[in-house]
């Protein structure tokens, strides 16, 4: 009996270890950078921006500024169901000019 026990520790053992590293191995392989066209379409654009869009626990945010803490408007769009170029940009912060390009990223980001 205690041979069974041990042995079942032990399988369970290298099937955790196993499934941690394939989680690490899908995880790394999912950090990725944004691809240039897409980096180029925001670059330079902070000074200029009325509002940035940004990760807020999960959910997109519109924050007033690169610095604030505390978003004006925390929307329904789950940022685990977005592309990973878009996940990727809303860590960095994606600068918005007006509130009509805020209304057209949200529609692009909520479809």
């Amino acid at each position: 009996m205690k041979l069974k026990a041990a042995l079942l520790l032990c399988l369970m053992s290298a099937a955790a270890f196993s499934v941690s590293g394939a989680y690490r191995s899908l995880h790394r392989s999912a950090v990725q950078s944004i691809p240039e066209e897409i980096a180029a379409r925001y670059a330079g654009r902070e000074s200029d921006a009325a509002y940035f869009l940004r990760d807020a626990s999960g959910y997109v945010a519109v924050f007033g500024g690169r610095r604030e803490r505390e978003p004006l408007r925390v929307t329904s769009i789950e940022t685990g169901n977005l592309r990973t170029a878009d996940r990727l940009l809303l860590q960095r912060g994606i600068p918005v000019s007006d509130a009509g390009e805020l209304l057209q990223l949200l529609e692009d980001l909520g479809s």
